[in-house]
């Protein structure tokens, strides 16, 4: 029986070198790819060579998140499955996928404590469409979908001028950050404004509204 094929991801380089040495040297697991970033795993030969990707939830701050770049690989392989680990608290992550989709996605919180055997083991599972989704899994509101939409309508660029607004950063200290114009940052506050509040009326407090109801997205 062939090796389960991994394309791996993950910004930490020590961490990433650590986990492909030690997944490496299991006789049934097959490093295809060790990659720092969602651009980079979009390989469409990676993709549909790959059984499983095992994503960091947490990539670049001004791209796709471990579960965005998920979605996008399911999109180029349909067959790939997805494990998404992190240091945040998975409960939380599995809404975020579509229902359509959610068969062969795990999940798992970053531990010390947890054995390469353990990782293999949540990864073969994955490979064969067993994924672990709905441990993790509760009952949604009717609007839950409605509500999750609206995060994945923002692009990966107003999504990150949103999170440093919600940290009290100036617009033109985003823009600098950034490396983006002033009013480029302001047009792109106005599109994201009109996903995240559609049925705003005038004179509403649109920037205090908007940080509110992301902070509330990301909740889900």
């Amino acid at each position: 029986m062939r090796s389960t094929r991994v394309l791996y991801v993950e910004n930490d380089s020590a961490l990433r070198q650590f986990l492909t040495d030690s997944l490496a040297n299991h006789p049934e697991i097959e490093i295809i790819a060790s990659l720092a970033t969602a651009d980079e795993a979009l390989d469409r030969a990676l993709a549909r060579k790959a059984d499983v990707a095992l994503i960091d939830f947490a990539l670049e701050s001004n791209g796709l998140n471990g579960i965005e770049l998920g979605i996008a690989l399911r999109k180029i392989n349909e067959y790939i499955g997805i494990v998404i680990y992190s240091q945040f608290n998975v409960k939380k992550m599995v809404s975020r996928v579509p229902i359509s989709m959610r068969h062969g996605w795990s999940f798992f919180e970053k531990s010390g404590e947890m054995t390469k055997d353990q990782y293999v083991r949540v990864i073969k599972d994955t490979a064969t469409s067993k994924g672990n989704w709905e441990n993790f899994f509760h009952s949604e509101p009717e609007n839950i979908n409605t509500e999750i939409n609206k995060y994945f309508a923002l692009t990966p660029r107003q999504r990150s001028i949103i999170t440093l607004l919600a940290q009290g950063v100036a617009v033109q200290e985003i823009a600098l950050r950034l490396n983006m114009t002033y009013p480029y940052v302001r047009k792109e506050l106005s599109r994201a404004y009109s996903v995240l509040l559609p049925d705003a009326t005038e004179g509403e407090d649109l920037k205090t509204l908007a940080i509110l109801k992301y902070l509330e997205l990301m909740e889900h």
